[in-house]
């Protein structure tokens, strides 16, 4: 099956990382697949590339996965045109988008043009973006509970953990631990709580940091709080935190299994969360969790060890926080078998299959 995926996106987070990590597995399993990105030096055209050229052995160009760059020069309003004759040129039997402006932009063009288009709901089911589509992939129960009025086919599929970022955990050096812990002045009492994700609202970073200073006063509690991520939030995070030194904002970072290895509790303080990709990570890592209680959250973390609030909250985050530093520095196993790649490209093939059966054209 000849599958074209697509996504416009300039940064790169868990929606980018989805679409290449199941990009490359489909490839690998056998399927002719390109992914269509706004070239460029954006993060994630760059980091396509660099994950494409590490799964060949070197070589973005032969690759499992071919990249096919909109030059960075093309305006908006003109990428559905230029879409249109790569379209023609590649003629996929099936077109999966990420997020809405690829969704608009390219599986809008590619109906038009009679090629069936699938699009993974990384945020919510909206009518006006999303009843034409001809496929969705929802990412929880609830979510699919959402979607009303829809004609196409739906399947629910969770997120899956990426075997290179198993892998890397795996190999994480322990020196490279101890080097982020010494940064932060972690000693080896130190309960380091971490969170990673886009600073934006949905994540509910400012709820988290929040918390974090009411469970967590003084000086005295050898605490430290590390959010690893970017985002437009940034600059009323960084005034949030104020002067308090164990609060530290990472920023993006290419290179993330060292920084689970160094937390010792992963916190979801999200407001919406569809299905967390770190949240898989965390808890690969062995990580303790602390999360809110959102739909797509309560659905896949079933563990009872895990602590639970309600978004927006922080003082009910803020209890949960100092009830987790009497287990210190300990550490969980989770059961990781739910969380398969290959069971989710199996089930997104299928949808492929349906979306393109005679009688769905």
């Amino acid at each position: 099956m000849k599958i074209l995926h697509a996504i416009l996106s300039g940064g790169f987070y868990g929606s980018e990382r989805y679409c290449i990590d199941l990009a490359t597995a489909q490839a690998l399993a056998g399927h002719d697949v390109i992914v269509l990105v706004t070239g460029g030096d954006t993060a994630c055209a760059q980091q396509f590339r660099q994950l494409i050229a590490e799964a060949s052995g070197g070589s973005v160009h032969t690759g499992p996965v071919r990249i096919v760059e909109i030059p960075p020069t093309v305006p908006a309003w003109l990428q559905r045109p230029v879409a249109a004759a790569m379209l023609m040129r590649i003629r996929p039997d099936i077109v999966h988008t990420h997020l809405n402006p690829a969704a608009r932009r390219i599986g809008r063009t590619a109906q038009r043009l009679g090629f069936p288009h699938v699009l993974t709901l990384h945020l919510d089911y909206d009518p006006r973006e999303h009843a034409a589509i001809d496929g969705l992939v929802a990412l929880s129960a609830k979510q699919r509970e959402q979607i009303q009025d829809f004609a196409g086919e739906i399947a629910v599929i969770w997120n899956w953990l990426p075997a290179r970022v198993e892998a890397a955990l795996n190999r994480v050096d322990p020196a490279d631990v101890a080097r982020l812990r010494h940064g932060w002045r972690a000693d080896e009492a130190t309960v380091v709580f971490g969170s990673v994700g886009r600073l934006m609202p949905e994540k509910g970073m400012d709820t988290l940091i929040r918390a974090f200073k009411v469970a967590f006063p003084t000086d005295r509690e050898s605490v430290r709080l590390v959010i690893v991520g970017d985002g437009d939030d940034r600059g009323a995070l960084e005034g949030l935190a104020g002067e308090d030194a164990r609060i530290v904002l990472a920023g993006a970072r290419s290179e993330i299994a060292p920084f689970y290895r160094a937390f010792d509790v992963f916190v979801s303080a999200a407001r919406f969360e569809p299905f967390s990709l770190a949240l898989i990570e965390a808890m690969a890592a062995s990580c303790r969790l602390i999360c809110t209680s959102i739909h797509g959250t309560v659905e896949f973390v079933t563990d009872r060890r895990v602590l639970w609030t309600e978004p927006d909250r922080h003082g009910s985050l803020a209890l949960q926080l100092a009830a987790a530093t009497a287990r210190k520095r300990e550490r969980f196993g989770y059961d990781m078998s739910p969380f398969r790649l290959d069971r989710a490209v199996a089930e997104v093939e299928a949808l492929y299959c349906r979306v393109k059966a005679p009688s769905k054209r």
